[in-house]
């Protein structure tokens, strides 16, 4: 420390010339700052010390300092030498913070200024240092450099970046560290412009609906030209100026694609189809409520179709089930195609789709989208070197009376489904009230069906087919009859419905196959010659895929031989869904010494190739060609293909002896009908036999 102001450094009496003249000045100048007021000090251009002030004793400033010792490592760092260096060569003016310890050992914090003293010709000849005691400065802005510290880590722990847009200057300015980010988050003229266009206007829409002052909160994608799909959260706030108007926007981004990514693969776990990736039913019964919400708070009309696949067990159970999920996957971009992007397109399992229109105007806009799909349903499958086609069932409702429950909509979506179904599938139909009694009392007619089965009232009444060459009765049909206890006995007409339902149609056709069979087993052992007993087979029957094991099976049980049972199968069975399949059942049956009967020829679409494929020995002319004389000509015709191609012809619905004449003219071969007998209880067939004339 300097103990006396009046320590200045004195000049050897050997030096002359200019460096004596710089010196003598600096000398001088020494004189001066002792003193000065404030804290200073002087050093000359070797960076000596020459001289220091009252101030700068006082308050223990460089206390390593001394008069004539060189200054530099007392009054700098190390990494200030240089600095202080070229101040005394070149007049390079700079500043330094300079902490000490006072009396009471409280630091301060000193401002020291570091500039040249020039002579005339602007050469540096010594270097003046003041300090200024800048404590409450210093803190202050030591505080503001930890906190904006702070906030620059807090932004990059986080990924956030933060962007200020001065209305008045359009000045934009970044902070944090997410270089990727800010690239994509500038724009020209308005924030929207970052925004991905398919996300823009819901954007616009929520900024628009914002209120004064609040914080507006926002997911989107960002507007990449490099297709990279990027999703931010954005915080947006408008700040206010002193005049109170707006000054500045602020918005904090932050980076969510990974949590996005992962949001969505949740969601497709929870509201997602794994097989279509359309929505399932979770997320349908989401979409319907906010239908019908809309729907009752706006007025909005709006639309529901129920789909499903006709026949897709049958696909299923004959070409494997990966081609009935090609198929699914099929129908669903048949139904993305045939409806608009904002319907919400639906499976709700299995085989069934829904499908929802909302913002509808009139009946049309539902039924132009069904068109589309039914004309998109006829076009072929490609699966594992096979083409197919399917078809569908579409029920369609539509809310447009504000008066009425829109929650019924999936009701009278779903009657309108079974009305389709019940047409004979391959069609849509729009509900219409009347429907929803009719379905009612379909319901009730099932239920009714299912307890007359448990109760053993369905039996079978026999139908005497003839043989008009030979002159006697060459067999019976076996027809199912309803012993109902209120309604006495019902013909299939009455509860027609049951055989629509595949369960009650497997159930019934078992009660008439071991009915027949019990039956025939009775006869037999009773020494009726009954002939051949004919018992109808469904198509729910061939589903199986077993049915010729199954009655193979049973004919042993019963111990009746193969040669006294005839199965009859419509056209519409054979040329139906899975026409393989029942071609094998049957070609296997026959090779067993079942006769297979083609029944209500004419009525199906059955081609010649077809009757040349199947085995069949009996084609049966449905009765609508037998009592109409306008279709004599199709009965001569059919009665002549079965001829010659070796197969017996039956004619249905001989009711009187002019039909008799006219089929036996034709060459008819066998004939069934009230002409010869109604269908009678089993218990009559044997006096019937007795007392047969033709």
């Amino acid at each position: 420390m300097i103990k006396s102001t009046a320590e200045v450094r004195c000049l050897p009496e050997s030096e002359t010339g200019p460096a004596r003249l710089a010196d003598s000045r600096a000398v001088a100048f020494a004189q001066f700052v002792l003193q000065l007021p404030f804290a200073a000090a002087l050093l000359d251009r070797d960076l000596c010390l020459l001289a220091v002030s009252r101030e700068w004793t006082a308050h223990a400033l460089a206390p390593d300092l001394r008069p004539g010792v060189d200054a530099r490592r007392a009054l700098v760092a190390g990494e200030d030498v240089l600095a202080l260096m070229k101040c005394a060569r070149a007049g390079d003016a700079f500043s330094r913070y300079l902490p000490t310890l006072d009396a009471d050992g409280v630091q301060r914090i000193w401002r020291t200024e570091f500039s040249a003293c020039r002579d005339e010709g602007e050469q540096p000849y010594a270097v003046m240092v003041t300090a200024r005691d800048v404590t409450g400065y210093a803190e202050a802005t030591l505080r503001a450099e930890r906190d904006q510290q702070r906030l620059r880590m807090a932004l990059e722990l986080d990924g956030l970046l933060v962007r200020e847009y001065d209305l008045s200057t359009r000045e934009v300015v970044f902070s944090g560290a997410t270089p990727d980010l800010e690239k994509w988050c500038r724009f020209k003229n308005d924030p929207l412009e970052i925004i991905h266009p398919d996300d823009r206007d819901r954007v616009a829409a929520l900024v628009a609906a914002r209120k004064p002052g609040e914080t507006g909160v926002y997911e989107f994608r960002l507007d990449r030209d490099d297709g990279v799909e990027t999703w931010v959260r954005s915080a947006s706030k408008m700040l206010i100026g002193a005049n109170g108007r707006p000054e500045r926007l602020v918005n904090l981004f932050k980076d969510i694609t990974d949590r996005r990514r992962q949001t969505e693969a949740v969601e497709t776990l929870a509201f997602k189809d794994p097989l279509t990736d359309l929505p399932n039913r979770a997320l349908f019964q989401h979409k319907f409520q906010e239908a019908v919400s809309a729907s009752e708070l706006l007025g909005e009309m709006f639309g529901l179709i129920m789909i499903d696949v006709d026949h897709f067990k049958d696909i299923n159970d004959t070409l494997g089930h990966d081609a009935g999920d090609a198929l699914l996957k099929r129908l669903a971009d048949m139904l993305r195609h045939a409806f608009r992007a904002d319907d919400t397109v639906a499976r709700l399992g299995g085989d069934e789709f829904a499908v929802i229109l909302r913002g509808l105007h009139c009946e049309a806009d539902m039924l132009r989208p069904i068109q589309t799909l039914q004309e998109l349903l006829r076009r072929p499958i490609e699966h594992g070197g096979r083409s197919f086609t399917c078809s569908a069932s579409i029920g369609a409702a539509l809310h447009g009376d504000m008066d009425a429950d829109p929650s019924h909509m999936i009701k009278n979506a779903d009657i309108a489904l079974y009305r389709a179904k019940d047409a004979g599938r391959n069609r849509s139909v729009v509900f219409q009230p009347s429907m929803r009694s009719e379905l009612e009392q379909r319901i009730e007619l099932l239920r009714d069906v299912r307890a007359g089965i448990a109760a053993g009232e369905f039996v079978l009444f026999y139908q005497p087919v003839v043989d008009v060459r030979e002159g006697g009765v060459t067999g019976f049909e076996a027809l199912m009859r309803w012993a109902h206890p209120e309604q006495g006995i019902l013909a299939p007409a009455r509860f027609m419905a049951a055989f629509e339902d595949q369960d009650l149609s497997l159930k019934l056709g078992d009660v008439a196959f071991d009915t027949a069979l019990n039956q025939m087993r009775d006869w037999i052992d009773t020494g009726v010659d009954f002939g051949r007993v004919a018992v109808n087979i469904s198509a729910a029957q061939f589903r199986s895929g077993r049915l010729a094991e199954e009655i193979q099976a049973r004919l042993a049980h019963a111990r009746v031989p193969c040669d006294r049972l005839t199965i009859e199968v419509t056209e519409n069975v054979y040329m139906g869904w899975g026409s393989d399949m029942v071609s094998e059942t049957v070609k296997r049956l026959h090779d067993a010494g079942v006769m297979i009967a083609l029944d209500d020829f004419g009525t199906g679409y059955a081609s010649l190739a077809n009757l040349r494929q199947f085995p069949i020995d009996r084609l049966k002319i449905d009765k609508s060609f037998v009592q109409n004389t306008q279709d004599e000509a199709i009965v001569r015709a059919v009665i002549t293909l079965g001829s010659s191609m070796g197969m017996k012809v039956v004619a249905e619905g001989v009711e009187d002896a002019e039909q008799l004449a006219k089929l036996i003219g034709y060459g008819c071969d066998q004939v069934q009908g009230y002409h010869f007998g109604r269908p009678m209880p089993a218990a009559e067939v044997p006096g019937f036999l007795a007392g047969f004339k033709q």
